[in-house]
């Protein structure tokens, strides 16, 4: 089965605000809009981010894409044999085609679909100096092992790497993650949301734009252990934090790979300085049930 994170929807309170810092700060170009929602992506895709308006900020579902419609069948046969609740089969969402929505552990929605729309490529759309495309996100849940679980039981995913019982980092292709989950001692919620550049090149432009627009970084840049990423952290309007990083171990020979657990590794979270800041694991926006 080839699948791959395919996008987030937020549900916001200010749509405007949302939308403009996506657009300012990762260069993201909006692709379809109504009243109350706005789609956005940094490629060829469709969208990337889904932002609907709403009186309360959150996770609203993490977008799986499928390669093959004959697969999506499989999936969608695995989920009901799990006894995961399918909240609908029918997606009526801009620019996709089929596809099915289910609740997960931890009140995580998952909508799993094939056939996204794309516009032609061009020159623009493959060289964009800022974000080249969204690669992955991360959530704390309470219900942490029940949640890693059904990603690798019923969707598929593989541990890449681990910190003990309280973080895994998973994947669904060859990026060393697509989610990454951690166990939670604040609620349920969506940490951070991850966005590609090309290089460590396009991270010191990145960092410059940033500064720029008179933003800071919560946190980076620096290198973490799982994955080896260059990453930096900043938070969004609803104040979910966005990453924005490169360079991203590629795992293209699975029976040769074997999963490290960091967690003996004091310099795991940053292996060029500093460990993360006071209470950062607590950060997000909360999951919101549909």
């Amino acid at each position: 089965m080839r699948m791959h994170i395919g996008h987030v929807a937020m549900r916001v309170t200010d749509l405007r605000k949302s939308v403009d810092h996506a657009r300012r700060t990762l260069g993201l170009r909006e692709t379809w809009r109504s009243d109350t929602e706005v789609h956005l992506s940094a490629n060829e895709k469709h969208h990337e981010l889904q932002f609907i308006a709403s009186g309360k900020a959150g996770l609203d579902h993490v977008g799986l894409e499928i390669e093959d419609v004959d697969d999506l069948h499989d999936m969608r046969d695995r989920i009901i044999a799990s006894g995961a609740k399918i909240l609908t089969e029918k997606i009526d969402e801009e620019g996709i085609d089929q596809g099915l929505r289910c609740a997960g552990p931890g009140g995580i929605v998952f909508e799993v679909y094939t056939g996204m729309s794309r516009a032609l490529l061009t020159p623009k759309l493959v060289t964009g100096p800022l974000a080249r495309r969204l690669g992955h996100v991360t959530l704390f849940v309470e219900e942490k092992a029940e949640l890693q679980r059904f990603l690798l039981d019923v969707l598929d995913f593989r541990i890449s790497d681990k910190v003990g019982d309280l973080q895994t980092w998973l994947r669904c292709d060859d990026d060393h993650h697509g989610i990454a989950i951690g166990q939670s001692v604040k609620g349920d919620r969506m940490h951070h949301y991850a966005f590609e550049v090309e290089s460590i090149g396009a991270i010191a432009h990145y960092a410059d734009h940033i500064s720029q627009d008179g933003q800071r970084f919560l946190w980076g840049p620096g290198r973490h252990g799982p994955g080896f990423n260059i990453y930096t952290y900043l938070f969004d309007p609803e104040e979910a934090v966005v990453e924005v990083y490169t360079d991203l171990l590629k795992i293209r020979d699975e029976a040769a790979y074997k999963a490290i657990d960091w967690s003996t590794e004091p310099r795991a979270m940053n292996l060029w300085g500093p460990s993360h800041p006071e209470r950062f694991e607590e950060l997000g926006i909360p999951t919101l049930s549909q």
